[in-house]
């Protein structure tokens, strides 16, 4: 019997798209076998996953630091925990040495811990503004604030840990993001949305979009 494919992660729920008949085979490079298949969101799950993004970035701007630092802990921790579900599925997505698929594994890892670390050192800075005689005695104060909706395009050759360069940043400064994984191999990521999904992060604000590149553009 024939594997179904995979849903995608839009926001904090796995969906069928609306064109339930477009997905896409995972081939292991190696042998040309077939390890998996996904759907492929249309232009519907496009928008979809940015008004949730939207609405979860009204949630994620106001996270305390250790909130970020607290789901970013978890999510390192987690992917360590099941460190040989993600080397084995690397290893079938892109066929990579089992070392190396484990080696990027460890690498992600860290990537989040330090991500966690670092959201709690998102502050700002006291500049003396006294190069005047009229400015004298003043400062300015510079805060650094999250933006909104982050994309993000990863390829194919570190499917986890390149995901976790950006997810990672987007997650410790509080905001949204929509990541297109690769074509290759986006089965890395939607394991990786289960445990963000776990996390205590804002659902609305993570979404896993196989898709396209003309719906990549169009989310662009």
């Amino acid at each position: 019997m024939t594997e179904a494919p995979h849903r995608i992660y839009v926001g904090g729920e796995s969906i069928i798209p609306s064109n339930a008949g477009s997905f896409a085979d995972v081939v292991n490079p190696f042998d040309n076998s077939v390890v998996g298949r996904v759907y492929l969101a249309d232009e519907a799950e496009a928008e979809k996953a940015i008004s949730r993004a939207l609405a979860g970035f009204e949630k994620t701007r106001g996270l305390q630091s250790y909130e970020r630092f607290e789901s970013l802990s978890f999510i390192s921790r987690k992917i360590n925990e099941r460190k040989g579900e993600f080397a084995d599925l690397i290893r079938a997505e892109v066929g990579k040495p089992s070392v190396a698929a484990a080696g990027e594994v460890d690498r992600a890892v860290i990537t989040f811990q330090l991500a966690a670390e670092e959201s709690r050192r998102v502050g700002g800075e006291v500049v003396p503004l006294d190069i005047a005689a009229s400015a004298g005695g003043r400062y300015g104060v510079v805060r650094r604030f999250p933006r909104g909706v982050v994309l993000g395009i990863s390829p194919f050759n570190f499917p986890l840990n390149l995901v976790a360069h950006k997810v990672a940043p987007a997650i410790a400064s509080g905001n949204a993001i929509i990541l297109k994984p690769p074509p290759q191999a986006p089965l890395t990521s939607l394991k990786l949305a289960e445990i963000v999904e776990a996390s205590g992060y804002p659902a609305e604000a993570f979404s896993v979009l196989p898709c396209s590149n003309q719906i990549a553009e169009k989310l662009v």
